[in-house]
Parts: C-alpha cells; structure tokens; sequence
C-alpha cells in the first residue's frame, strides 16, 4: 500500500514482495525537527490474503516494528492489522490500516495504539497531471494540504504544511519515498 506515498496501495503484489522506504523532515514553527526513517515490505501469500512488515525509527529516539495480515477483498481496496514492538512503556503496538486506490487519486490511512499513546495518518491525493499530485494529510498532530511529485517511476517527493490541532502552528514536512 505504498506506491504513491506512505500508505497508498502496492502495485502487483502477486509479483512478489514490494519494498519501499522513506525519509522524512519535520520542522517546526518552533521547537526541535525530528527525522524519521520508514520502511515497509508487503507480499501475496494466497488469492486476495497478504501480509506486511513496517519498520519506524525517529531521531528521538523512537522505534517500532510491527506486521500482521492483509486482504483485498476488492482490486482496489486492500485492509491490514498487525501487532508489534516499540521501545517505550510496555512495548506492545497494535495497528489497522486501509487503501483505497483510483486511477485519478487515492485514499489511505491507518491508526495505531499501544504504550506510547495512539498515533494516525489520512491521506487524500488527487493526481491532477502524471507529475503532480494534491491532496490533504491529517496525523495526529496536525492537518493541513500536501503535494506529491513524482521523480520517475520509483521514487516520490512529497512535502505537506500541517496546522498542530493544539495550538495553532504550522509544520513542514518533506520526504522523498523509494519503491525497489
């Protein structure tokens, strides 16, 4: 579920394993940045059942691992849960995702839970060209418009603006995404 940014559908998971990784930059309006690696691999095991892997390291300090199966009960539409390891508190991570993907655009998402508190992600895209896509990002954090530039076939630059739900700063966030 990742080929157009974090968490867009996998293309041709019959074709084996689809591995993609991220980097990505938060600035801040004020306080400290924060780097993150991400990286996610994913397969068919049978007809429409998979399975996923994600892996998430923090400059923080932060770092999870958890993975659990898929199903596409559509062509378009793939649901996933997956139970993991983090390194705070008692450690256990749960998690659910979803990706619903269009010609024209996509939708995707996913919540997780465990010690460190609950985390989510929704992105919207609309490819407006072959060379841009816009949508809307919200996490837990913040909310606000996102762009995506395609580089080739395999590798995505993305930046999005969003607006901290608490206390009304803005955040910048850059990443490039590489699919192997």
């Amino acid at each position: 579920m990742l080929a157009l940014t974090f968490l867009s559908p996998p293309l041709a998971l019959a074709d084996g394993p689809n591995l993609w990784v991220e980097a990505q930059a938060h600035r801040p309006q004020n306080g400290k940045g924060v780097t993150e690696a991400l990286a996610w691999i994913d397969g068919n095991i049978h007809g429409p059942v998979g399975y996923f892997v994600f892996v998430y390291l923090a400059s923080d300090g932060y770092r999870e691992v958890y993975g659990g199966p898929t199903i596409r009960p559509l062509p378009w539409l793939e649901l996933g849960v997956g139970m993991g390891r983090e390194n705070e508190g008692n450690r256990r991570r749960r998690s659910a995702h979803f990706s619903a993907d269009g010609e024209i655009g996509s939708v995707s998402g996913y919540y997780e839970d465990g010690a460190s508190g609950p985390s989510h992600k929704l992105f919207l895209n609309y490819w407006l060209t072959k060379s841009v896509g816009i949508g809307l990002m919200d996490d837990t954090s913040g909310r606000g418009p996102r762009v995506v530039l395609p580089l080739g076939e395999k590798v995505n630059l993305w930046g999005a603006l969003l607006r901290d739900k608490s206390d009304g700063t803005t955040k910048a966030v850059a990443a490039v995404n590489y699919q192997f």
